[in-house]
């Protein structure tokens, strides 16, 4: 049976309303219902992309799924190990119990298969060492265009402390590279943030498990 997930739009932030200026940070945060983002967001470089999320559920697995367009595709040419995904484009999704990031999980993957995972604790204590069990996911990769898809069962999720039905706390990121090393940051919600940092609480949005 297929379960979608709603995610919760948040509201605007108190700085965005003091900064009525800039119409864009009057957006809601997050603009997506029953599993679908469409478009990410760069406010610290005044960008916006058409990636496309999708996430539902079957009775067994969390099902995932990333769609974008990238004209400057950078891999790493000599990939060591998981550490090497820091310097090549990939999405990233990550999981937290709790809005404080007590404890949080992410997976960062690039289209040609492979995936930095980690778990950590705010403010980026992070241990490279744990990876997720159940993790299966490919990549295809077009001329100019890349998808990421992939599951983690359910299972896996509960035991991390994630309370499916009663709300749980996502983000979905992008990092898009130039060949000259440059680097765009995309986030599926808005922040008033003048640079780019994922790993800070406002940067989840809530995720349900509906029937």
């Amino acid at each position: 049976m297929i379960r979608h997930i709603v995610l919760y739009r948040l509201k605007e932030s108190a700085a965005g309303r003091e900064k009525a200026e800039n119409a864009r940070l009057m957006k809601k945060k997050l603009e997506a219902l029953n599993g679908r983002i469409d478009g990410l967001h760069a406010p610290w470089d005044g960008l916006d992309d058409d990636t496309k999320f999708r996430c539902s559920t079957d009775d067994s697995l969390f099902k995932f799924s990333f769609e974008g367009n990238d004209s400057t595709l950078t891999l790493e040419p000599e990939y060591k190990d998981k550490m090497s995904v820091i310097y090549e484009d990939r999405v990233e999704i990550f999981f937290s119990p709790d809005t404080l990031m007590s404890h949080y999980y992410g997976a960062e993957m690039d289209p040609a298969g492979r995936v930095l995972d980690y778990q950590a604790e705010y403010y980026r204590q992070f241990d490279y060492t744990w990876g997720f069990k159940t993790l299966k996911y490919t990549g295809d990769i077009k001329e100019g265009h890349y998808t990421v898809s992939g599951s983690i069962d359910l299972n896996e999720l509960r035991e991390l402390g994630l309370r499916l039905e009663e709300g749980f706390y996502m983000g979905v990121f992008r990092a898009d590279y130039r060949k000259d090393g440059s680097v765009n940051w995309y986030s599926a919600v808005i922040t008033d943030d003048e640079t780019a940092d994922f790993h800070k609480p406002d940067m989840l949005f809530k995720a349900i498990l509906k029937k």
